[in-house]
C-alpha cells in the first residue's frame, strides 16, 4: 500500500493554488487553471474533498486520474473496500466539477455511472494503446449522455501528440473492440476532437465550433493535399472519413487563436522553431546518461530488444 506524505499534499495543493491566483483567466480569457490530484489512490478523502470544495468555490473544474489502471484499483479497495469509482461515487465526488481521465480499468456500467454524474471524460486511445493494450469505454459513456474528449496524454507513453492520429484511433479501436465497423464513424470522431470534447473540459461555451460570441479558434486543412484527395461532394461527402482516417497532420494551412494566425503554409508564426528544436537536442543526452543506471537495473523488456538490436 502507498503512504500518503501529508505534508506533500498541503505543498502541492498549495503550489496549486498559487498558480491558479496568478493565471486563471489570463491571456484575455485564454489560460484556465484547474486543479489536479492525480488520482484516487495517490490522495487521502479529505484532500481529495478539500480540493472539490476548492474547485467549485473557484468556478474550475478537477482533471483527475479515474481508475486508470489496474494499480490504482488495487490501491482503492484494500484502502476503502470498493473500486475507484464506486468509492468517489459514495464520498460524492462524481459531479459536473469533475474532468474524469482514462477510465482504463473501468467497464461498461462504471463509464456509465461517471457518465451520468455530469462529469466529462478524457480518453487517450493511442496512449493507452500502447501502454496497456486497452480501449477505455468511451462509447458507453457517450452512450449513457456523457461527453469526451480527445487527449495525447503523456509524451513519454504515447509518442504522438497529433490529435488527428487520435481520432483515427478512437474510431478503430472502437470497431474493433465492438466488432461493429459503424459503432464510431469519422463524424464521432471529429466532434470529440472538436465540439464535444470542449463540452467534456467545460469549454463548450467558448470555443469549438463557429458560431458568434465564440472565440474564432480554427483550423483550415488543404484539401489539395495527397492524404485528403479525391474529394466528393455528391452524392456523398467524404472530406470527414478523409480527416479521420487519411490525415496526418500536415494538411493543416493554418492555425487562429482567438482571431490570431499563429501558423501558416508550414510557419510558426509567434515562435522559433529552429530555436526550439535546437534546444530540445541539448536534453536527450543528459538524460540518458541520468536514467543509465536504473534502466539496465530493471532489465526490462526494452533492455532485452536493446540487445537483440531490434532497438
Amino acid at each position: 500500500m502507498y503512504e500518503f506524505d501529508p505534508p506533500l499534499g498541503e505543498a502541492s495543493l498549495t503550489a496549486n493554488l498559487e498558480l491558479f491566483d496568478k493565471w486563471h483567466d489570463k491571456g484575455d480569457g485564454r489560460i484556465k487553471i484547474l486543479f489536479g490530484p492525480q488520482g484516487a489512490d495517490f490522495v487521502g478523502e479529505q484532500l481529495l474533498l478539500r480540493v472539490q470544495r476548492l474547485a467549485k468555490e473557484r468556478k474550475t473544474k478537477i482533471h483527475m486520474h479515474v481508475q486508470q489502471g489496474d494499480r490504482e484499483t488495487y490501491q482503492v479497495v484494500q484502502r476503502y473496500n470498493q473500486r475507484p469509482i464506486a468509492w468517489l461515487q459514495s464520498i460524492g465526488y462524481l459531479d459536473e466539477s469533475l474532468i474524469a481521465v482514462h477510465l482504463t480499468d473501468a467497464d461498461d456500467e462504471e463509464a456509465r455511472v461517471v457518465a451520468r454524474s455530469g462529469a466529462g471524460m478524457v480518453v487517450c486511445p493511442g496512449s493507452i494503446g500502447i501502454i496497456d493494450g486497452i480501449v477505455p469505454p468511451s462509447r458507453a459513456f457517450q452512450d449513457a449522455g456523457g461527453s469526451v474528449a480527445l487527449g495525447s496524454d503523456q509524451a513519454s507513453g504515447n509518442n504522438c501528440h497529433n490529435i488527428i492520429n487520435e481520432m483515427k484511433l478512437v474510431a478503430l479501436f472502437n470497431k474493433i473492440k465492438y466488432q461493429d465497423p459503424e459503432v464510431m464513424p469519422a463524424w464521432r470522431a471529429l466532434r470529440m476532437a472538436t465540439i464535444e470534447g470542449a463540452r467534456a473540459i467545460g469549454l463548450g461555451d467558448l470555443v469549438s465550433s463557429l458560431e458568434a460570441g465564440k472565440r474564432a479558434d480554427f483550423i483550415a486543412i488543404d484539401l489539395t493535399k495527397p492524404t485528403m484527395m479525391p474529394v466528393f461532394t455528391h452524392p456523398m461527402r467524404n472530406i470527414v472519413p478523409n480527416l479521420v482516417y487519411s490525415a496526418r497532420g500536415d494538411e493543416v494551412a493554418l492555425v487562429a487563436v482567438d482571431g490570431r494566425i499563429i501558423y501558416q503554409d508550414g510557419v510558426l508564426l509567434t515562435v522559433d522553431e529552429a530555436e526550439c528544436l535546437a534546444a530540445v537536442a541539448t536534453y536527450p543526452g543528459e538524460i540518458g546518461q541520468g536514467a543509465t543506471e536504473q534502466f539496465l537495473q530493471i532489465n526490462g523488456t526494452n533492455v532485452r530488444f536493446m540487445r537483440e538490436n531490434k532497438l
